[in-house]
């Protein structure tokens, strides 16, 4: 076990730390079998220390005095017992690789003892809890005694130190651990959270400091006064600066946590000339009014040359003159350009701390100009959550900004749960284009991560860590600049529907702008507009100047759709415009045909994707992805509606059509990358217009069915695609006398090309300058249509005058620029270069035709002959034959194309005769179980599963061509990953037509296309191998979400949610109709009600399976290890907050009243050596999981027993000091009535629910009161209670009376006490109603209702909210005068309560309380309760 001796096996403290007495056998790590916690050992390198009580009672004789055990001397009168409290040492050893071991006990004395004998103690941290009733000054005096005989000691960490409690002369003994006697190197003092630091204490830690000759670094964190005193002010700081202006002084790190404004500026006035502050922490004072502070502390970050961080943490609040100030320090400035300061790194801001919209410009400011920040945190920032006015628009004002640094490494955005939806995804995508500095930006527990959207983030960031080179963007950003100047223009549809058509029109138009006239060449933005107007506004017009129909008389006929206008269309020669539209002389498109041509300034390559299905497993690979590369582009979805038109009166004439569009529609969407500015553009061609657009009446109908279509279209496609502007689709005829269309259209495409290179990032200079070489090399007959990196690469350097001038940049950084400028060429169409691959395919249409299409053609059943490849598999001499015949110029370069569809993910070798193309299998079904595959063993499984679904099916699916790529992939991937022995007869890899099967690190996979929709990811592992099962899943499926986001290869398109499936459901998966799964935001949010609100760790989920058994599992089971503690560590956070409000509540109430003081005493003591075991347990788990430890599920369940344990110590601390907490309750209890009183309401079939609100007209509720037993208050299910009507005069008592039992509710809900004493079943709907008051820290203010819980209260508590003490009285007169009217027969007939007495029986004396019957029973048989 980490940490421990070796061989030796340590249990960890027992739940709650309690000490149970002699043991068999030591409990520290020397396994010797020596007395309970006397051994001596050799101690680790690094150990925490924390201070553990054990209570004895002891009482006094009457007689004579006597002193002796209670237990022993059991006739001495318990009316002077007493306590007194041993003291023990709890260890924590930390082994080499920072992880935390199980804790031991020392005795103090043996701790002097082994700390004496260990040689290689280094690092020590004491957590003296002094705050908690944690060390004794003496024990604390002693302990720091003893480390200043530890030779090898470097560092030492004093933490929780509660200096009101300290004296001056054992703050002198405990501080001159750092005095100048010291040999320690760094050094740190923490003082208690939620306690002011006295000033006193804080200068005897100076003057200590002062002398310290040795020292090299120091932290400091303190507590500031909550309420200023008078000569208080400012007085920690004032000790403070003086360490702080010292030329000596080594503090490098200073926290301060609810300090006044006036220690901020005294801070900042020392801050500026200081030389070794590195890290600042500031928590200032919420309700602080009118404040400079902040801006100070930027005004000094002007001159200092130190300060690497700053945090403004807590519920600080910067003002808008502040963060003017501090951004001013940190943006260039505008007379001088320079940068006041540029060692500042990181910056944190969180919760309050920016105002409104000028707070987030002066943020927008900062990140678009700073050029030092790397690390920027919004934790949990205010104005970025959910329901905060404006929100959308100050995320994207965020990311704006972001879009010019240059900077920032690390952006953290945990909590800003307003950050979600598609327009913010599509928001940091487009940032992610123009910022290349960016590596990591964390968005956990925003809506983004709820959503699964915040993967399709990480996924690219994972990508960009391949491929951003920082030395490399520094070089580029020097480099020339333009916008991109080429862009490619896809026709997509189905067969038949003059996608080719539409290409001749425009190669024609081609040839007319070559033509050199009298006038000079074809000015086409002076001629073509699109017509918007009448019953034509889809139709296309051209005017012809005379001086061109005199040139081309020849070339032009009248047109027969305009006969009276006089306007002319151009044509081509007869032999080729008297064929008919659907002409089958022309052989149809294969893969994709690639034409070339420039329109005006703007280099244009024409994509005419083949209709047939076959030939879309290689379209998706060739639709563009937003780059930073320059990436213009436009879509067509050329349909033709005749078959349509001429069935417009039967039922459902559109259906085919309406399909197709959809179609086209989806594949865009799903091979394109999420955007909000760049949105793909899409028009839709309807063609053959001059056949269908004869007959008026049917052309009308036609556009009366086909608009509300494309029109739903367009709103259910609108945040992934950007559609013409008042025009649903454009009509266009396909006869010779057409050309008018195209050329119309050729401006409706140059229009909008134009202004989108304008916006899209601007790519290098070179790119342009090298598209001429380029041209000449496909001129070139002579020319091979592909060359090698090697040849590309130096004619760059030869014809690129820019590359010439790169004398400085070295061979390997030079040649990544080269590939930079081959990526813009590939996006703007010139050639095919993907980086995987050494070739530069100069010619794609070559490559997409004569080559994939060719094969693609002969490989499927387009063939008439019949398929060459037999289920997917072709010979490899079968292969070379068709790649020779599609190009007889590259039979001799055979396998260079092999290897470039290798590479793109197309085939792989299977053997060496065979060829495997995996999207032409058709014979290979899954199987229908496991063994069929694997084979069984004797061993029991362990069954893990996770559907990634597509989040939005019905706008974006898994294209054709995904998931035979995706096979390829994890074939390519793991077909060399190791398998244990006992799999050395199995295959690991095989092919089926929808899936594949591997193992990996001895897990058995299934990943499996289900539909187009999603991907289940299944495995088991045998032996108990559940964590392994895990790791080996969440790599699967990281493997499987890093493919999709790829650019080429993948369908960035496309988001998964995921589902987790049932362990049972994955066991009979393979033979299953449909999975039994739950979402994850389904699941967790099941998980943020059941535990993080209730402390529910018990929550399981039930369903029903395929043969209608009901079945049911743990909700942990369905989580990942590093989940489930991540749920655990908040839960944890929740009641530790809790515990911290308890703490200063009840240590300001100074009170002695409540009997049980004592036990609250003994229960603090294990309360905190729980609380220490939790949070070492918790960063224990966090490295032990790094290595996969198979202890995790063991220690994660430990840790689930220790925080519900923690939670029944603060339910029965929490019920032991009601009185303190609520000391209106206390009243009640005078009154000799319950002290806890609630309403109900109806909520049906007899049940009742506990009143939230007042129902409008219903002066009528149900009065109850829940049992206080200091174990834990609980609602009595069967209470009949009694019932209150309520007048208009006493509607304000009603409120104040209704207003406590609310809030001891909310108390009791945030410790969990409903889970632990009984109180779920009447108040589940508190959890989710009071969710923001649950999730916040702290507890409600008694004398003034807010937020959520004010709004339940009445009106005329709401106008005037403050409850002082006379309100009080009066509620509880009114709650007296009604007892008395309802309860003639006594309070217990009605409510089934009894007012007993705590005995002595456990230190309790004299306290009463109202129990129910099962505590009253249980108490009068221990001895523990008398009745009053």
């Amino acid at each position: 076990m980490a940490g421990s001796s070796p061989g030796t096996s340590v249990k960890p403290p027992s739940l709650g730390g309690e000490r149970s007495g002699a043991r068999k056998a030591c409990p520290s790590p020397c396994n010797r079998r020596c007395a309970p916690l006397e051994c001596t050992f050799e101690l680790p390198k690094s150990i925490h220390i924390s201070v553990k009580q054990h209570e004895v009672r002891e009482m006094k004789s009457e007689r004579n005095g006597e002193v002796g055990n209670k237990e022993v001397n059991s006739t001495l009168s318990v009316s002077d017992e007493g306590t007194k409290s041993n003291e023990s040492l709890v260890v924590w050893p930390k082994d080499r690789d920072g992880n935390w071991g199980n804790a031991f006990e020392l005795s103090l004395s043996n701790f002097v003892r082994t700390i004496s004998s260990s040689s290689q103690v280094e690092e020590v941290s004491i957590g003296l809890d002094m705050v908690s009733r944690g060390a004794s000054q003496e024990t604390s005096r002693a302990l720091v005694e003893c480390m200043k005989t530890i030779p090898s000691l470097k560092s030492l960490h004093l933490k929780n130190i509660g200096s009101s409690g300290l004296s001056v002369s054992d703050a002198e003994a405990i501080f001159s651990a750092f005095g100048p006697h010291s040999t320690l190197q760094t050094g740190g003092v923490d003082f208690a959270d939620l306690q002011p630091t006295e000033a006193a204490i804080v200068k005897v830690l100076v003057d200590a400091l002062l002398q310290n000759q040795v020292l090299r670094h120091f932290k400091l964190s303190y507590y500031g006064l909550r309420t200023m005193q008078e000569g208080h002010e400012g007085s920690v700081m004032r000790e403070l600066n003086e360490y702080l202006k010292s030329p000596t002084n080594v503090l490098t790190e200073l926290i301060m946590w609810a300090v006044d404004d006036g220690e901020v500026i005294q801070l900042a006035d020392a801050l500026g000339l200081n030389k070794n502050l590195q890290q600042l922490g500031i928590g200032r004072e919420y309700d602080s009014s009118h404040c400079e502070g902040i801006g100070r502390i930027g005004e000094a970050l002007r001159t200092n040359s130190v300060l690497e961080e700053l945090h403004i943490s807590g519920l600080t609040r910067v003002g808008v003159e502040e963060m003017e100030a501090l951004v001013g320090a940190l943006v260039p400035d505008a007379a001088s350009g320079l940068q006041p300061n540029t060692h500042l790194h990181t910056l944190r801001f969180q919760f309050f701390a920016l105002e409104g919209k000028k707070g987030m410009k002066q943020l927008a400011t900062l990140l678009e100009t700073n050029t030092s920040l790397l690390h920027f945190y919004l934790e949990r920032l205010n104005i970025l959550k959910s329901g905060s006015e404006n929100v959308v628009e100050y995320v994207e004002m965020l990311f704006t900004a972001l879009r010019c640094n240059t900077s920032l490494k690390s952006l953290d955005l945990t909590g800003c749960n307003g950050i979600g939806g598609k327009d913010v995804l599509g928001m940091i995508m487009d940032m992610l284009l123009h910022n290349r500095s960016l590596k990591e930006i964390k968005l956990k527990r925003t809506r983004l991560e709820e959503d699964g959207d915040a993967e399709v983030v990480y996924a690219e960031l994972r990508g960009r860590d391949k491929t951003i080179d920082e030395e490399l963007e520094k070089v580029i950003q020097k480099m020339d600049r333009v916008p991109p100047n080429s862009a490619r223009v896809f026709l997509c549809g189905n067969p038949k529907g003059g996608k080719t058509t539409l290409c001749q029109r425009w190669e024609d138009i081609q040839l007319l702008s070559n033509c050199e006239t009298k006038g000079g060449q074809i000015h086409d933005d002076k001629l073509f507009k699109l017509s918007s107007h009448g019953k034509d506004n889809n139709r296309t017009s051209v005017v012809i100047p005379k001086w061109l129909t005199s040139k081309f008389s020849v070339c032009f006929k009248p047109s027969i759709s305009a006969p009276s206008s006089g306007v002319l269309e151009p044509t081509l020669p007869s032999s080729a415009h008297d064929l008919p539209p659907s002409s089958s002389i022309k052989e149809r498109t294969r893969g994709i045909e690639v034409h070339k041509m420039v329109w005006e300034d703007m280099n244009m390559s024409l994509w005419d994707l083949a209709g047939q299905e076959e030939y879309h497993t290689f379209h998706d690979m060739m639709l563009p992805n937003r780059s930073p590369n320059g990436d213009c582009c436009f879509y067509f979805i050329v349909c033709n509606p005749t078959n349509a038109i001429q069935r417009l009166y039967e039922k459902e004439p559109m259906q085919q059509l309406k399909r197709d569009i959809y179609y086209w529609l989806v594949f865009i969407a799903s091979n394109t990358r999420r955007s909000k500015s760049y949105l793909p553009h899409v028009s839709i061609l309807m063609t053959h217009y001059d056949l269908w657009g004869v007959d008026k009446e049917k052309e009308m109908l036609f556009k009366q069915k086909i608009k509300p279509i494309i029109n739903k279209f367009r709103n259910k496609f609108q945040l992934f695609l950007e559609f013409d502007e008042g025009l649903e689709f454009i009509e266009m005829e396909n006869t010779s006398r057409s050309s008018s269309d195209a050329m119309e259209l050729k401006q409706h495409v140059l229009q909008y090309l134009k202004k989108i290179s304008l916006e899209l990032p601007k790519i290098l200079k070179a790119s342009v300058d090298f598209q001429s070489t380029i041209m000449k090399w496909r001129g070139d007959s002579s020319k091979e249509p592909f060359v090698k990196w090697d040849v590309f690469s130096n004619s760059l350097s030869q014809e690129v005058m820019e590359f010439r001038s790169l004398k400085d940049v070295g061979p390997e950084l030079l040649e990544k620029i080269k590939k930079r400028v081959a990526v813009s060429l590939h996006n703007g169409g010139h050639i095919m270069y993907f980086e995987e691959i050494d070739v530069v395919i100069l010619n794609p249409h070559w490559f997409c035709q004569n080559i994939i299409g060719h094969i693609l053609f002969h490989c499927s059943e387009l063939n008439d002959q019949g398929a060459i490849a037999a289920n997917g598999i072709i010979s490899w001499q079968d292969f070379k034959e068709l790649v020779v015949d599609g190009d007889t110029m590259c039979g001799g370069h055979f396998e260079e194309i092999l290897k470039i569809m290798t590479k793109l993910q197309i085939c792989y070798e299977d053997g060496d005769e065979s060829i495997m193309i995996p999207s032409l299998l058709d014979g290979s079904p899954i199987p229908t179980n496991w063994e069929e595959v694997f084979g069984s063993l004797p061993e029991a499984y362990t069954y893990v599963g996770l559907k990634l679904k597509t989040a939005d099916e019905s706008i974006t699916k898994l294209t054709r061509g995904f998931f035979p790529r995706l096979q390829v992939y994890l074939r390519d991937k793991f077909r060399r990953a190791k398998t244990y022995r006992l799999y050395s007869n199995t295959k690991t890899l095989s092919l089926f037509t929808k899936g594949i099967s591997l193992i990996v690190d001895g897990v058995e996979l299934f990943i499996l296309l289900d539909m187009e929709d999603s991907i289940n990811i299944i495995s088991r592992c045998c032996g108990g191998g559940g964590s392994e099962n895990r790791r080996v899943l969440k790599m699967m499926i990281d493997c499987v979400n890093d493919f999709r986001q790829t650019p080429t290869l993948g369908c960035p398109g496309v988001i998964f949610e995921e589902h987790v499936i049932y362990p049972y459901s994955v066991e009979n998966a393979l033979g299953a109709k449909k999975l039994q799964c739950i979402s994850k935001k389904q699941l967790r949010e099941e998980v943020v009600d059941k535990i993080l609100r209730k402390g529910d760790f018990t929550y399981t989920l039930d369903w029903v399976d395929e043969k209608g058994v009901s079945r049911y599992v743990h909700a942990k089971e369905l989580f990942e290890e590093k989940e489930w503690l991540d749920i655990l560590q908040r839960r944890s956070q929740k009641v530790m907050d809790m515990d911290k409000v308890l703490d200063s509540r009840l240590s300001a109430k100074n009170s002695n009243a409540p009997a049980a003081s004592i036990r609250s005493n003994n229960d603090l003591v294990r309360k905190d050596s729980t609380k220490r075991f939790i949070a070492d347990e918790i960063d224990s788990l966090k490295r032990l999981m790094q290595h996969n430890h198979k202890e995790v599920m063991t220690r994660l369940d430990e840790l689930e027993k220790n925080i519900m344990g923690f939670q029944e110590k603060l339910t029965s601390r929490v019920c032991s000091n009601i009185d303190n907490l609520m000391e209106c309750l206390l009243q009640l209890n005078n009154s000799n009535i319950p002290k806890l009183p609630f309403f109900t309401k109806s909520a049906g079939r007899g049940g009742k629910r506990i009143l939230l609100k007042m129902v409008p007209g219903l002066k009528s509720y149900e009065l109850q009161f829940m049992c206080e037993h200091r174990d834990g208050f609980h609602i009595l299910k069967d209470q009949p209670g009694c019932e209150v009507e309520i007048g208009n005069d006493q509607t304000r008592k009603f409120g104040i009376v209704m207003y406590w039992g609310l809030t001891m509710s909310v108390i009791l809900l945030k410790v969990g006490a409903h889970v632990t004493a009984g109180m779920g079943s009447m108040v589940p709907d508190l959890t989710r109603e009071f969710a923001t008051i649950l999730d916040s820290p702290g507890l409600l203010d008694l004398a003034q209702p807010r937020g959520d819980i004010l709004d339940c209260l009445p009106e005329e508590l709401k106008k005037q909210p403050h409850i002082n003490l006379q309100d009080n009285e009066e509620a509880k007169a009114w709650l007296v005068q009604i007892l008395g009217k309802k309860c003639p027969g006594g309070i217990q007939r009605l409510f089934k309560l009894t007012p007993m007495v705590y005995t002595s029986k456990f230190n309790q004396k004299g306290g009463m309380a109202w129990l129910c019957d099962e505590h009253r029973d249980k108490g009068e048989q221990d001895g523990s309760l008398r009745r009053r």
